[in-house]
């Protein structure tokens, strides 16, 4: 069985043992501390913890709101910014399925942009502008989950001159963004747009440990503030004992250290599912080279519904994830096609090709 769908990291690309290291230490060092309650008033999060981020992001320290990993980062923000009048969500199409979910939990109205090879369709998006007015526009621009797309650093220009003529919210999602095997990174929405116009959310699963369930939103100190209300009355703060283990393992560079064993554990996975994607399934297959992250993806021709090629995969020893989850309620992929979300972070890339050479098959068989 070729399992093509968690995007979860590789087992050694987790610093297990270093990171036991530190977690002994913290609790030779802090054990008082870290078993009790965190300080009253400490909602925002551990303040080493803090300023390790601060650092490792170039901001300050009162830019920085810890969460229990960042879907609760995502579902405080979805509580304060879907509070008021705008209930309107646009998100690339594809795009992160959880997300979809949380906004609309929180009452949003999620709306799909179409997803071009260097991001959203901005075009589509101004003409939506002039109708609607959404609260924000949330986007994945580094190495996007599901599709693999990175914008190209003049649409992120053009995303914030839209944000400050239309007055919307840009809320960037980058777990990601520090997994890159070539190319130039573009600037971050942070560093291009003008204060209180972007929030960013980030995480160290992908970095440093899913295990360590830390995530972050870097925004203006009063938006932060409304989370810290939101987050005292939900679960009060993060887990001390964490926080403590990812500030000290920060402190000590591992991030950095672990970053660079990632990119070249991971570059020759992704260079050999670009490639195997190519003479498999054919350039045109190719939503992009995401030249990053986890996932390239496809939208692949097929002459049955989904379910049907879904399940005659699976038959085949194929476990894809139903790519049509991806796009929010008013999207879709195109007309007589899937769309194929293919992780390849665990797959030697001979293990990969002979998974796409199996995908190749079952769409030949229609």
């Amino acid at each position: 069985m070729f399992h093509f769908s968690r995007g979860i990291p590789p087992q050694e690309a987790i610093p297990s043992r270093q990171l036991a290291e530190h977690t002994a230490a913290v609790l030779r060092d802090s054990e008082d501390r870290v078993f009790q309650y965190a300080p009253i008033g400490n909602h925002t999060g551990d303040a080493a913890l803090r300023e390790q981020l601060a650092a490792f992001h170039s901001v300050s320290a009162e830019q920085i709101f810890v969460t229990n990993g960042s879907l609760q980062a995502l579902d405080l923000l979805a509580a304060h910014l879907l509070a008021g009048d705008r209930k309107d969500v646009y998100v690339e199409a594809p795009t992160y399925d959880r997300a979809v979910q949380i906004f609309e939990r929180h009452g949003g109205r999620v709306s799909g942009i179409t997803l071009q090879h260097d991001g959203l369709d901005l075009d589509a998006l101004e003409a939506r502008l002039a109708t609607r007015v959404p609260a924000l526009v949330y986007v994945i621009p580094d190495f996007q989950n599901p599709s693999g797309v990175t914008m190209s650093e003049d649409k992120r220009r053009r995303l914030v001159q839209l944000a400050e003529t239309h007055d919307f919210l840009i809320l960037e999602d980058i777990p990601y963004r520090e997994l890159r095997y070539g190319g130039q990174a573009p600037a971050g929405f942070f560093e291009l747009a003008p204060a209180g116009r972007v929030l960013t959310m980030g995480s160290l699963s992908k970095i440093l440990s899913p295990g360590l369930r830390v995530g972050y939103v870097i925004g203006a100190p009063e938006t932060l503030g409304a989370l810290a209300a939101l987050a005292e009355g939900t679960y009060l703060s993060p887990a001390p004992l964490l926080q403590a283990v990812a500030a000290q393992a920060l402190a000590a560079g591992l991030a950095q250290e672990n970053v660079a064993g990632v990119r070249e554990l991971l570059g020759p996975r992704h260079d050999g599912a670009v490639k195997a994607v190519r003479e498999l399934l054919g350039e045109d297959a190719l939503l992009a080279v995401p030249h990053g992250g986890y996932y390239v993806s496809v939208h692949l021709p097929v002459a049955t519904d989904e379910a049907t090629f879904l399940k005659a995969a699976a038959a085949d020893g194929l476990k894809l994830t139903r790519g049509s989850g991806f796009y929010p309620g008013d999207a879709a992929p195109p007309e007589g096609k899937v769309f194929l979300r293919l992780p390849f972070q665990s797959f030697e890339p001979d293990e990969f090709a002979a998974g796409i050479e199996r995908l190749a098959a079952v769409a030949s068989k229609g």
